[in-house]
């Protein structure tokens, strides 16, 4: 199996989506790029329930975790995400590639983001996209809004973006477009229910599913399809999963947080994005 030169992505167990997602499609890139095979892990258990293939079409090799631990005697994680230990490296038959970061890539090597843009979500999936959107957000603009409240999220995400940041800055942007919708995504229920009650008119998944169980990340990536739609996002601090949504549609949704510079902010007289097709959301 091992004939060649090949990179693998070694994916951490307690690692979420956004990061799994970034260094497996980065280090896919990075073998592209050399010429090398391309492999991934991917555990699954009870810190996350689904495969990328329940999520996506994705036809790449998977290794099983324990293969890459006996390859690690021989060939050592690489942590570093600038990749300064490519050259170094350049003689190794297996470059294994273990960090939560976004890779950075040599020149010429497809961005991550451009690569997920290109993946096709399971028809399940896809299904679920295209009929909430069709029912609730199709043609007219709208705002979307992602919250993390979990107690296990960044301590700096907690206390840069509590309930009541998301709940007065909607409020303003309805003063300043009334009627504007926003879809709304939320990694507790509690949450969720939350900013539904104090914002009449928001939108968003019903039974989504326990945190980072199978039906909760099938849930997850529905939210960021819808997410990645919307005209305008507003997202917590020091997060990735809406760092992922932006990366789907590209560099035209901007990302506003509570530590957004002003040209990130939504201005009252901005014209807003509508997007056709919620499964391909890049402007």
């Amino acid at each position: 199996m091992f004939r060649g030169e090949h990179v693998v992505a070694v994916i951490g167990k307690y690692h979420g989506l956004g990061n799994r997602l970034r260094v497996t499609l980065g280090a896919q890139s990075l073998a592209d790029w050399a010429g090398r095979r391309f492999h991934y892990t991917w555990p699954t258990g009870s810190q996350f329930g689904s495969r990328l293939t329940d999520l996506w079409e994705f036809d790449a090799d998977r290794l099983p975790g324990g293969v890459a631990q006996a390859l690690r005697v021989r060939y050592p994680y690489q942590r570093e995400p600038d990749l300064t230990w490519l050259s170094a490296a350049a003689d190794k038959r297996v470059w294994q590639i273990r960090t939560p970061h976004a890779l950075r890539l040599p020149a010429g090597a497809v961005p991550w983001g451009e690569r997920l843009q290109q993946l096709g979500l399971t028809p399940p999936l896809a299904e679920r996209v295209t009929s909430f959107y069709s029912r609730h957000l199709a043609g007219e603009p709208y705002i979307g809004v992602m919250v993390r409240a979990h107690v296990i999220s960044n301590s700096k995400t907690l206390e840069r973006s509590p309930i009541d940041w998301y709940l007065e800055r909607m409020r303003r942007i309805r003063e300043e477009r009334p009627g504007i919708r926003f879809f709304v995504s939320a990694d507790t229920p509690q949450a969720q229910l939350t900013v539904l009650d104090a914002i009449p008119g928001s939108v968003a998944l019903d039974d989504k599913g326990g945190y980072n169980t199978g039906p909760g990340l099938r849930s997850s990536v529905v939210d960021l399809y819808l997410l990645a739609s919307a005209g305008h996002l507003i997202g917590p601090y020091f997060s990735s999963f809406p760092e992922v949504a932006q990366a789907l549609a590209g560099p035209r949704l901007r990302l506003e947080t509570s530590g957004s510079s002003d040209d990130q902010i939504l201005s009252p007289g901005e014209i807003l994005h509508v997007t056709r097709d919620p499964l391909r959301p890049k402007r």
